[in-house]
């Protein structure tokens, strides 16, 4: 007997057979995220900026915000110095006249690519561990753990490891007081992989290789996202400066635009399609040195003729330009990003950073 109810499934199974697949198919397929879900590096749980006490450790000085990134702490003669990280203080309770013993963790899954023993090889940063992280779409981003009493000796350079594997112990190497053991702790973008004709010493994984973002925005961030997606933040962050550079320097990077930064797919996005050698291009930087975007000029302009300044941005980050005019800083950050086998650096000093 046909009933209403054999009609109704009659009808799902004809839907199901056909109607369905069509619409299957016709799905446009889901974006890959280009981020990274982080977790807490130490038991220190609230990395959002806040300022309660006994989350960042500051310099001496008594005031926590001197262990957050930016522009927090100031050389001896009163100018801003610029902190690539956070400094995240022991769990507490903890008194300062003992050593801490809180383990520190991958904040994602990533893979081991330096471990740095300061008792072998001299580091600002001491014993220091660095991820490399794969995103999607993007390229790829660091995670830098620095002044660790000891480095788990299970950890392998070149191993895959899972978000929250332990990767040492905390500490306050190579000559901090150890009342002042913190984890200094990056996330951001590496430079140049020619970076070692600087420094072959630490090679890309010199601080000055490694340009931070600030880690509270970034775990603020994914707050919202439920992961921390690099390309949104890069597209929203506003213009430092823009420099004019030559077109022979980008043509030189094995052809086409081959400035070798971690994020190339994204810069790739914000460039011209081709690049020509007979051309003026203009790099736009972030207030910390990341390479925003590049584009192409309508006349030949002078290499390093400053197009932009925006003085509010660059107060807030590090004096790359002033008046119009590149600083020793911000010539050294060019000559970072374009130097390779055919542009030998000028010189080799090193310019790693203090942790």
């Amino acid at each position: 007997m046909f009933t209403r109810r054999n009609f109704l499934k009659a009808t799902a199974s004809t839907l199901s057979a056909s109607v369905f697949p069509l619409l299957a198919q016709s799905a446009p397929p889901a974006k890959p995220l280009r981020g990274l879900r982080l977790y807490p590096p130490t038991g220190q749980q609230v990395l959002d900026g806040s300022l309660r006490d006994g989350i960042f450790m500051d310099t001496g000085t008594g005031k926590p915000e001197s262990g957050m990134f930016g522009n927090t702490r100031r050389y001896a003669d009163g100018s801003p110095r610029f902190h690539e990280g956070i400094d995240i203080a022991p769990v507490q309770p903890w008194r300062r006249t003992d050593e801490p013993d809180d383990r520190v963790c991958a904040v994602a899954e990533g893979r081991v690519v330096y471990i740095n023993d300061c008792t072998k090889n001299s580091s600002l940063y001491g014993n220091y561990v660095v991820l490399w992280h794969k995103i999607p779409d993007f390229g790829n981003a660091y995670t830098l753990y620095a002044h660790l009493h000891h480095v788990d000796a299970s950890l392998k350079v070149g191993e895959k490891i899972p978000a929250r594997t332990v990767l040492g112990i905390m500490g306050h190497t190579p000559d901090i007081p150890r009342a002042r053991s913190h984890l200094h702790f990056e996330i951001g973008l590496m430079q140049n992989s020619f970076y070692p004709m600087i420094d072959p010493q630490h090679g890309i994984w010199n601080g000055a290789n490694l340009f931070g973002i600030d880690p509270c925005v970034a775990f603020g961030a994914q707050r919202h996202k439920g992961i921390f997606d690099f390309d949104d933040y890069l597209s929203k962050k506003p213009e430092a400066f823009c420099v004019a550079i030559d077109g022979k320097y980008l043509v030189n990077r094995l052809g086409g635009l081959r400035l070798t930064c971690s994020h190339m797919p994204y810069l790739r996005r914000h460039a011209p399609a081709t690049i020509s050698a007979e051309r003026a291009y203009a790099i736009a930087f972030s207030r910390e040195g990341i390479p925003l975007s590049v584009r192409e000029l309508p006349a030949e302009v002078k290499p390093g003729t400053i197009l932009t300044e925006n003085t509010a941005e660059l107060r807030r980050g590090r004096p790359f330009v002033k008046h119009g005019e590149l600083t020793k800083r911000g010539e050294a950050l060019l000559e970072g990003l374009l130097v390779c086998p055919g542009f030998p650096p000028r010189s080799t000093e090193k310019q790693g950073e203090v942790g």
